[in-house]
């Protein structure tokens, strides 16, 4: 849920607490006295008003609340009821349907997460091993605000949802969540047509291969399921925003029947990158006309963040925020704004002027916890990088950075090293587009009971399942087939065969519920 009605006690409370904390520090500048006055004249005032004020303030309320309390963004919205993370769930509910830039910002900075310390030597890494065998040691109990740091981060580096409806023909499975680092001209002019670009079109995204001949961009997969138009005016029609550099997938796919190209638009949206907006009229009036809704979905949303985030907004209230205006929306209204137009909720602030960063700041949970605000700093940790230095640059380059979503869905990754493991030359499976690459992550689960390895045998590519047999040190990757009381794993649908076992062996099977690839 993204909004609960918090009282208005508690807000209160709150305040004077975090009130009490700065008035413990005496201000020694002009700059520090205006600081403190401000502080002192917003917090009465709100305090005063409350009362009589809508559950819902306005962003300007918001943050400034959160300038003058030092505040993180997410520790602002938290006081007033709205809890950031489940954003993402909602986003996916909502537009998972289509291909679009994802918000993987962790705005919770304080979560605790897991982050290797020491990693195991390069020839370690050059045979199939399991997360255990892999990292040494970990820093546990780290603040995930440490990955925004150089030499964990890609400077640039976004990621994408690849849509379970409009992604037929793409290069990358539908689902999957793909990270994107951005690319020089040279390469935008020429790209390399064993690499997978994420494209932008007036009408969507596509991640794809693709090559560039006189001014016409042609799109290419190994699958050739898809037989829409293929060639696009470069760079007028179609517009490189990356490569791609890995992706990360629940397995198996499920089957999406209601796959298609992208839809048709007469009219889309102009080529241009959501933190290249300078307002957020554009961003949400550009959003709109590239993500196109039926008549029935706009219904089903208005319904949906009508219920969630008690937003009431008019049709004339969405135009007016998609115009020129001086109006200031309420957080539940942005919110609505945001999700109803697939954008991420950092891209509505930044191009909004109304926010940039969260360093320096204190999480809510934080501040109400101290006594004063040294103690809430000293509360503060860091990590190092991980050693030893030159094996942890050669993973950072097979993955580009360590993902943020990663951290956020498994913050104690330490627990899972039995069950995570690393193909070192990958999967050699050979009807996977992409291919299991070396370098690849997997995540297993116990076989429980025998497979229906006849029902599985119908499915394929990525919606097949996979399996990994362990034969002492050796990790053994395929789709499995069964004859009698006799086992095999696949290479391929045409039955090359990699490995038998018997019945007995079942222990030692697993199948694979998740998987990271570097592409």
């Amino acid at each position: 849920m993204v909004f609960h009605a918090v009282p208005r006690s508690a807000i209160i409370d709150a305040l004077v607490h975090i009130r009490e904390l700065h008035r413990r520090i005496k201000p020694s500048n002009e700059r520090e006295i205006r600081a403190y006055e401000r502080r002192e004249v917003v917090i009465r005032d709100l305090l005063s008003n409350l009362p009589r004020t809508s559950e819902h303030p306005t962003l300007k309320t918001l943050l400034e609340i959160a300038e003058i309390c030092w505040l993180t963004l997410e520790g602002a919205h938290r006081l007033f009821g709205y809890d950031l993370e489940a954003i993402r769930d909602f986003d996916l509910r909502l537009n998972g349907g289509r291909t679009h830039i994802f918000e993987s910002y962790p705005f919770n900075r304080d979560l605790p997460v897991d982050l290797p310390a020491r990693l195991a030597s390069h020839e370690s890494f050059g045979v199939d091993a399991s997360l255990r065998d892999l990292v040494l040691e970990w820093q546990k109990e780290t603040p995930i605000r440490v990955i925004e740091e150089d030499g964990w981060k890609k400077p640039g580096a976004f990621y994408v949802h690849v849509g379970t409806e409009d992604s037929l023909g793409s290069s990358i499975p539908p689902g999957a969540m793909a990270l994107v680092e951005p690319i020089g001209e040279n390469e935008k002019a020429l790209p390399n047509p064993r690499a997978i670009y994420l494209l932008q079109f007036a009408n969507g995204y596509r991640c794809s291969h693709c090559v560039v001949t006189r001014g016409t961009l042609r799109l290419f997969s190994t699958e050739r399921a898809y037989f829409a138009r293929e060639e696009f005016a470069y760079p007028g029609a179609v517009r490189i925003a990356g490569r791609v550099r890995m992706f990360a997938i629940n397995l198996p796919v499920p089957d999406h029947p209601s796959l298609r190209p992208l839809p048709h638009a007469a009219r889309g949206a102009d080529l241009i990158l959501p933190w290249e907006h300078v307002t957020r009229d554009s961003l949400l009036a550009t959003k709109r006309r590239r993500f196109k809704r039926s008549k029935e979905e706009k219904e089903f949303i208005q319904q949906f963040l009508r219920t969630e985030l008690q937003a009431k907004l008019s049709e004339r209230s969405e135009r007016r925020y998609r115009s020129d205006t001086s109006s200031d929306p309420h957080v539940n209204a942005l919110l609505h704004l945001t999700l109803a137009n697939v954008a991420r909720y950092t891209d509505a602030l930044r191009t909004g002027g109304s926010w940039f960063s969260d360093r320096g700041r204190f999480s809510l949970e934080t501040l109400l916890n101290a006594t004063s605000l040294e103690e809430a700093s000293d509360a503060d940790r860091n990590a190092h990088l991980p050693t030893p230095v030159d094996v942890w640059e050669a993973r950072r380059k097979e993955f580009g950075e360590w993902p943020p979503l990663l951290s956020i869905k498994f913050p104690q990754l330490q627990r899972w090293d039995d069950r995570v493991i690393r193909l070192s030359q990958g999967g050699g499976i050979k009807d996977l587009d992409p291919a299991i690459g070396p370098g690849s992550w997997l995540l297993l689960e116990r076989v429980s009971s025998i497979p229906d390895t006849r029902r599985e045998g119908r499915r394929y590519g990525w919606s097949r399942p996979i399996y990994v047999l362990r034969k002492g040190l050796e990790m053994i990757c395929g789709h499995l087939a069964r004859d009698g009381d006799q086992f095999a794993l696949l290479a391929d649908r045409v039955g090359e065969v990699k490995q038998t076992f018997r019945i007995d062996s079942l222990a030692q099977l697993n199948r694979v519920s998740g998987i990271a690839v570097p592409v």
